[in-house]
């Protein structure tokens, strides 16, 4: 294969890995403040609002991994 072709290739996935995290990066932010907005009676019903957006990271996670060694 040409080295232009493959140095061209290389960069666009680069970019397009680069992109992909900004989108994803910018999505959980957007779900961290809106906990942030969201006025809780409680520490407690904070740190169970929390525990959703975590557990919910968590089970993203593993679909990926999941899908990724297929």
């Amino acid at each position: 294969m040409d080295k232009a072709f493959l140095e061209q290739m290389q960069k666009k996935v680069e970019q397009q890995l680069g992109h992909r995290e900004i989108e994803t990066l910018t999505y959980w932010k957007e779900e961290v403040e809106k906990l942030l907005r969201k006025k809780t009676e409680s520490l407690t019903a904070l740190l169970q609002d929390m525990k959703l957006l975590h557990d919910r990271m968590e089970n993203r996670l593993s679909v990926l991994k999941r899908s990724a060694s297929l």
